[in-house]
């Protein structure tokens, strides 16, 4: 209209008259198409996870319904197959939701009847839920983080080849990765910003173990234990656990299976016990075959040398020794008898056992 009158007349304001004229036709205003679209729906971006949530259904997918929730901070998707898309089925879904993540602040949907219906409404009051907004009739755009994931899960879905028999375990393999990809629009994947971490998945096998995992493992492996612990050979009470034996019996520990558990023998059989299960033997409680403890915790090769001394004083006479200017003298306070009560006490060693050397000097 406005290439038409251009050609052939001009007055100042001749594009504002033209528009005016047109906008005010009647006929024209009926049969008029839509405004362009605006190509993503406004809404405010919540504070915190699980403050609003939209809802909506999809399918029927192999005779199933999924009830399709998206978490609007996080992009946390929840898929929860039904058979019935009633209100009460919807109640019971959401319930378990609300159970396990709490009450959002605001809930999205559309305007289908198990979401109008008094008994819903009744259940968010009942909940804490304060707002519940509906989308606009006729416009699904409105509600748009429910309805792109509706088209994603069936797309999803569809292209891992599901049936009825896989259709929960398809289901739990796509939200498994899906929630550990980061997201386009927040840079972070659902389940670090709804879960605070990343859920760990089979491709985690694949990354080592970083500094932390190992320096909490090296803390484990020095830390002493306060339960009690035997050793292998060592003489031991433990339950029967047959009510026509004596409840404690006598048996011997083989090995240690675990922190908590031995294997032990009793009369040539191999009995699996729990600490709890198994009692200190009130006799020899030392293992068969290790040294006492007294000897153990004495310096290497003290023992050689007690036989040594011990051995020595022998060779000495019990009634004369010799002096330093070549007589022989009778007092006998350098020699003791091997039978003197004396010499039952192994003499204590003065001297250090480590090898001595002779130092090296300096020599320009």
């Amino acid at each position: 209209m406005k290439a038409l009158a251009r050609s052939y007349v001009y007055w100042p304001g001749i594009d504002t008259d033209i528009e005016r004229t047109a906008k005010s036709c009647c006929e024209c205003a009926r049969q008029a198409t839509s405004p362009p679209k605006f190509s993503n729906h406004h809404w405010q971006y919540p504070n915190n996870p699980w403050d609003r949530i939209h809802v909506d259904y999809a399918g029927p997918i192999f005779g199933t319904m999924l009830l399709i929730v998206v978490d609007a901070f996080s992009k946390w998707v929840e898929v929860k197959p039904t058979q019935s898309t009633t209100t009460a089925a919807t109640i019971q879904l959401l319930d378990d939701l609300f159970a396990a993540y709490g009450a959002p602040v605001t809930i999205v949907s559309d305007n289908g009847t198990q979401f109008t219906s008094s008994e819903f409404k009744a259940f968010l009051q009942q909940s804490g839920v304060k707002f519940h907004k509906l989308s606009a009739p006729y416009h699904p755009a409105t509600n748009g983080q429910a309805e792109r994931y509706v088209q994603t899960v069936k797309r999803a879905l569809r292209a891992m080849g599901t049936t009825s028999s896989n259709l929960q375990t398809n289901i739990n393999q796509f939200l498994q990765q899906y929630r550990k990809v980061p997201h386009s629009e927040t840079g972070e994947s659902p389940a670090k910003m709804f879960l605070g971490r990343n859920i760990r998945t089979r491709l985690d096998l694949v990354r080592p173990r970083d500094a932390h995992a190992r320096l909490i493992e090296k803390q484990q492996t020095r830390f002493e234990p306060t339960y009690r612990s035997f050793l292998p050979g060592q003489q031991i009470y433990c339950l029967s656990g047959n009510p026509r034996m004596d409840k404690w019996i006598p048996a011997t520990i083989l090995s240690r299976l675990g922190d908590l558990h031995y294997d032990v023998l009793y009369q040539g059989r191999h009995l699996k016990r729990h600490i709890d299960q198994i009692r200190s033997f009130l006799g020899n409680n030392q293992p068969t075959g290790t040294a006492d403890e007294s000897e153990t915790i004495r310096p290497s090769g003290f023992n050689q040398r007690r036989h040594y001394y011990n051995n020595q004083s022998t060779l000495l006479p019990q009634s004369e020794t010799v002096s330093t200017d070549g007589t022989e003298s009778s007092d006998s306070q350098y020699a003791t008898p091997v039978s003197s009560p004396e010499r039952t006490a192994s003499p204590e060693l003065r001297r250090s056992e480590r090898i001595r050397r002779p130092p090296n000097r300096y020599s320009p």
